[in-house]
């Protein structure tokens, strides 16, 4: 049978190439794709495992680079840069992790990172290290005096697999986890509405899917009901939070901390122009370039379960 040939975007070099075993049927072709001008026109092409980073959305436009491009699978779990409709209308099948939930749920990356940002935000190790920075050793101990997660109440907004991870991990702690989810229902912990996660919680996670239901969920009327000297964290996408009201809304409560992985604009490359980096470079907030799922394994994992995908969809 002739090879067929699938064009591997994202980040490889680390990868086991055992990983690509799976799929012998395929001639693979690396070439890391970050940018639109990085892609080449390929006839061969008709399957594409693409670059979950990369700062542009595989469009109409893009599509014409592959006129024989069949399947594209996204080792991740957005699909926020890929245009469903485009590639529904051009018979081009597309598939993500969320294909895959079972192998999914192996990967702890983006929970632990999660975790770790709540962390930091509770106990400013940021400050800490520049204070050793700037040889300075607990001159300023009000400003490194933290606080516990012992006791306090975790809002989670989503409880899927990032959020049933800090849900777990937040109670073993000793706090008091609180959810809210539009579908599922855990007894373990309490379901609350939107508004009530913002008015109760100590420090909020945002760690839903990015979709037509969730892009600006939280808005100036959920932000507003935050309790005094409360933190937000995100490592869900951008575009869940109304960045216009988040901005006012920082700009009028000093108290509160906001910790992100994630900006608007990302795909179209436009989130660095973002007024919250001026917010993050005066350490008023802290953005971290969307590396929680960047580690060995997790990225391994992912890669693995896109090659299975492909397997089984020739």
């Amino acid at each position: 049978m002739q090879k067929k040939y699938c064009l591997f975007s994202a980040p490889f070099n680390f990868l086991n190439k055992n990983i690509f075993l799976n799929a012998a049927d395929y001639k693979f072709i690396f070439s890391e794709i970050w940018k639109q001008n990085d892609i080449k026109k390929n006839n061969k092409i008709t399957s594409w495992i693409v670059n979950p980073g990369q700062n542009f959305s595989i469009n109409e436009k893009i599509l014409k680079f592959y006129p024989n491009l069949k399947i594209i699978i996204t080792p991740s779990t957005g699909t926020n840069h890929i245009d469903l409709k485009v590639c529904k209308k051009n018979k081009i099948k597309v598939f993500s992790l969320l294909n895959k939930r079972k192998d999914l749920n192996k990967i702890r990356a983006s929970s632990e990172f999660t975790f770790l940002l709540a962390l930091n935000a509770l106990r400013r190790l940021d400050i800490a290290f520049n204070e050793v920075d700037q040889d300075r050793w607990r001159h300023k101990e009000n400003l490194l005096r933290g606080k516990e997660i012992f006791g306090k109440t975790i809002g989670i907004v989503g409880l899927g697999r990032i959020g049933s991870n800090l849900a777990r991990w937040f109670s073993s702690f000793g706090a008091k986890v609180i959810y809210y989810d539009t579908i599922k229902k855990v007894k373990k912990f309490r379901k609350k509405s939107l508004d009530s996660i913002f008015r109760e919680s100590d420090l909020t996670c945002i760690c839903c899917i990015l979709n037509s239901k969730t892009k600006n969920l939280i808005n100036l009327q959920n932000l507003n009901l935050m309790k005094k000297n409360s933190i937000l964290v995100n490592t869900s996408r951008g575009e869940v939070i109304n960045e216009k009201d988040l901005i006012n809304f920082l700009n009028t409560r000093k108290d509160i901390f906001f910790t992100t992985d994630v900006l608007s604009g990302e795909i179209k490359g436009t989130n660095l122009k973002s007024r919250l980096i001026d917010f993050h470079k005066n350490r008023r907030i802290l953005i971290s370039p969307h590396i929680a799922g960047a580690t060995l394994e997790s990225q391994s994992q992912a890669a693995n379960i896109a090659v299975k995908i492909l397997k089984e969809n020739l």
